[in-house]
């Protein structure tokens, strides 16, 4: 670091604001005061201000931002008022302070503590500084418990101290009370009642999206003046949450989480009996009479997913579920690609539609599911998944990448020839999981939407996919490799093997609609690359096995008897420290004599601790050594697959071009290049 960078680091919190002396000028003018006493030249300095910000903990915005750039080795000096404005937690602000600045060798000043880091080079401050630590984190325990009885009382008295409320309501400024909102309690309104209709939610969340209700994410946002546009998507989790929401009827609730630790973000639950429960607190929106009656028919309500206990539920209800899908009711929240919804009903989406007619007409002239996605690639095709994106006015730049599987998975979906189908899964209420249905068992409805392609299609299609399944059943594919492992060394992504080909090929077919890509259309003999692979990792299985690998360990004599030694040796050390500190407390030796004991005996923990570790590696190192050498022989072995050999010993294979391939072994011992070998070879 050419300049000398001095880093000034302030906080104020909420709570702090009210002391003069804490203000971020005050702070700012007291750090100055210590630079210029520096009497460093030339020097860069920084600030960094977090201002209503907790000392709690190190999150925290300019603080993170400092320590980056500590760890970057941008700084030299960092000055804060005291202690408290770093960090209130003993256990963080130490770790920093003995641990991290010294590392780095940053000179770290408190000033109004008189802490200077640079006056302790053979310890960390002592117990002075660690007792400051401590009264500052005994402040931050007590403060919170006072803030946490002062919010309590507030919430007894029906003060809502939340900023803001629940949607449907607005927060009178005045009173601190909630009063309707005009436009979103309509929309409460709305919701329980065609609940009360039993109207299932997710025929209620189509009602609001088709009035263009935003909701209530949106709503807020629009109130706050923030330039969105809605995309009214309503959902049901939304709207099954309103209509269990109790406050709706005029109760007001709080109480129900609290923070897990002082300084911590997260929050846990706390139990319903410890709530803070206040009857007509606020004008309701909704009777109480209207949402009892709403909660017995909650699990109607939420399309078969009751809130009863699983065990309590009820075969009846279960039947009853599955009689809604066979009366017709289309319960599916999307659509498939070609149809759009259109309240509860299905309609043709003429643009995609005649896209799925286009696949099953190139299935029907005999062209394969892969020979089909590579049409679509080359067409720019978006696919369904895209094309859901793109309705829903997301920004996305689409790649039109159809695979394979999704083209069969078009082929095969019935519904396009008008009929519904449901049923397909089912929940286990012992378990809550759900698992598949035969497809005998599935319901089945003709004629319930407009069809797409005519029930004749299909079934022809049906059957040229199931010849084609018996083909690939009668000469599987013969790759060795998944996706994971032999990756295009191009694009990255994995190569697909054609075991129909003559001779079988690994092609990437993720760059077929991209005529500039490199790896454009590239193709490689599968039976020479794996021959290729095998040759190349038997040679070096010959080099690893009739190298004297572990004659070097051996003579530095690394043992577990010689590591129990050294911790032996650093737990003796350790008990001596800790009985000098003790003598120095009880006031048998000075301040002096204790700082030198403290220094010598750290310096030795600290070469037989280096000592240790070197050991230990060197035992790791025999052990993976070992390990190899054993994986090398049964390389070597006439039984052994390349399956198996591949899955052993290689991380990855990255193809490129020109017959050129990049070897990633799992052991870096197993090569002279640590983790990568390049190679190239013939391929006729």
């Amino acid at each position: 670091m050419s300049e000398y960078v001095i880093a000034k680091y302030m906080r104020l919190s909420i709570d702090d604001a009210v002391s003069e002396s804490l203000s971020i000028p005050n702070q700012s003018a007291l750090l100055d005061s210590r630079i210029e006493s520096l009497g460093i030249p030339d020097s860069k300095i920084l600030e960094f201000v977090d201002n209503g910000y907790t000392g709690t903990n190190l999150e925290r915005p300019a603080l993170q931002e400092m320590l980056n750039l500590v760890h970057n080795g941008g700084v030299n000096c960092i000055l804060v008022k005291d202690f408290s404005r770093f960090a209130r937690n003993e256990i963080e602000s130490s770790y920093y302070i003995e641990q991290v600045f010294p590392i780095y060798r940053i000179r770290f000043i408190a000033v109004s503590d008189g802490f200077d880091s640079s006056d302790y080079r053979d310890g960390t401050g002592g117990i002075e500084v660690a007792f400051k630590f401590l009264m500052h984190e005994h402040y931050s325990h007590d403060l919170s418990q006072k803030i946490k009885s002062a919010r309590r009382i507030k919430m007894k008295n029906g003060e809502n101290i939340v900023a803001n409320a629940i949607y449907g309501y607005r927060k009178n400024m005045e009173t601190g009370k909630w009063e309707p909102d005009p436009e979103a309690s309509d929309v409460v309104k709305l919701i329980f009642q065609k609940a009360l209709e039993s109207i299932p939610s997710s025929q209620i969340r189509d009602c609001l999206s088709a009035a263009k209700y935003p909701t209530p994410r949106e709503y807020f946002n629009l109130k706050r003046g923030k330039d969105i546009t809605p995309g009214f998507a309503w959902s049901t989790s939304t709207i099954n949450a309103m209509l269990e929401n109790e406050q709706y009827t005029g109760t007001y609730v709080s109480g129900k989480h609290e923070k897990k630790v002082i300084g911590s973000k997260s929050h846990v639950q706390v139990d319903k009996s410890k709530w803070i429960v206040i009857p007509d607190s606020h004008p309701p929106i909704v009777s109480k009479e209207d949402f009892a009656a709403v909660q017995g028919l909650l699990g109607r309500i939420k399309g078969g997913i009751t809130s009863k206990p699983i065990g309590a539920l009820l075969d009846s209800e279960i039947n009853g579920y599955r009689s809604r899908m066979a009366a017709g009711e289309t319960v599916t929240s999307t659509p498939p690609y070609g149809y759009a919804r259109n309240g509860g009903q299905w309609e043709l989406m003429e643009s995609t539609a005649s896209r799925v007619r286009e696949i099953f007409d190139m299935a029907m002239q005999g062209l394969s599911c892969e020979e089909i996605a590579q049409k679509l690639r080359e067409a720019r095709y978006p696919t369904p998944r895209e094309h859901m994106e793109l309705t829903w006015n997301r920004d996305i730049s689409p790649e039109c990448r159809w695979t394979e599987s999704i083209v069969r998975r078009l082929l095969k979906n019935i519904q396009y020839t008008g009929a519904y189908v449901s049923g397909r899964d089912r929940q286990d209420y012992e378990t809550g999981k759900r698992y598949k249905m035969r497809e005998c068992d599935w319901i089945v409805i003709p004629g319930k939407h407009p069809a797409i392609i005519s029930t004749d299609v299909y079934g022809e299609v049906q059957e040229i996919l199931e010849r084609s399944r018996k083909r690939r059943t009668v000469n599987p594919s013969a790759s060795h490799f998944s996706g994971a492992i032999l990756k295009c060394g191009c694009c990255g992504y994995g190569l697909r093997h054609s075991g129909q080909a003559n001779p079988p090929r690994y092609h990437c077919v993720h760059t077929l609609s991209l005529p500039d890509a490199e790896c454009h259309k590239m193709k490689v003999n599968a039976n020479e690359l794996e021959n290729a692979l095998l040759t190349i990792i038997r040679k070096q299985a010959e080099v690893v096995i009739g190298s004297d690998d572990l004659s070097g360990y051996r003579k530095m004599g690394a043992d577990e008897r010689q590591i129990a030694e050294c911790e032996s040796r650093i737990k003796g050390l350790t008990e001596q420290r800790q009985d000098c500190y003790e003598r120095f407390i009880s006031g048998e030796t000075d301040r002096e004599t204790f700082m030198a004991a403290k220094s010598e005996y750290t310096e030795q923990i600290e070469s037989i601790n280096t000592q240790a570790a070197l050991l230990r590696q060197i035992v790791r190192d025999k052990e993976a050594k070992s390990r190899v050498a054993a994986i090398a022989k049964d390389a070597m072995g006439e039984s052994a697959t390349l399956k198996d050999i591949v899955g052993a010993l290689v991380e990855k294979v990255l193809v490129f071009p020109g017959n050129h391939l990049e070897i990633y072994w799992k052991f870096a011992d197993f090569t002279e290049n640590n983790d990568t070998e390049e190679i190239r070879y013939a391929n006729h």
